[in-house]
């Protein structure tokens, strides 16, 4: 019976273990997404700085609130960021919208813990999975 016992706890372990992997493999994945998005955005022509592209009347959010969008946007520079810009943007009808916030990450650690404070309200905003600092370039945020 002990043996049993000693057996059933080895696997417990090892599947626990071996979820714990897999979940640091799904969270690399995801950062490194991000990361290859973000190198696109920067490359496009379809971003802008946030603050100066939201002053213009005909641009707009599919669904998010513009008031909430700005003080994110006020709060993520205020907290140290490198770049806060408008990405993924598309024109339809003469009105350009705006579908992504992506967020220049300095290299400086205490403005990064401040940056990621801010992203974790912005995470629950958003409907996002919180995210913590694993040393990527780039945090985003889906407005639609």
């Amino acid at each position: 019976m002990k043996r049993h016992f000693t057996r059933l706890m080895i696997a417990s372990i090892a599947a626990l273990i071996g979820l714990a992997i897999g979940c640091g493999k799904h969270l690399d994945s995801t950062i490194s997404a991000v990361d290859q998005h973000g190198d696109e955005v920067m490359g496009s022509t379809t971003k802008a700085e946030a603050r100066g592209w939201m002053q213009a009347t005909n641009h707009v959010f599919f669904k998010a609130d513009p008031k909430q969008v700005a003080r994110y946007v006020d709060d993520f520079y205020q907290a140290g960021a490198t770049l806060v810009l408008i990405a993924d943007i598309e024109e339809h009808e003469g009105y350009q919208y705006g579908e992504a916030l992506l967020i220049v990450l300095p290299k400086d650690a205490a403005a990064r813990a401040k940056i990621f404070q801010v992203g974790s309200r912005a995470d629950t905003d958003y409907q996002n999975d919180p995210v913590s600092d694993q040393g990527q370039k780039y945090l985003y945020y889906s407005l639609d």
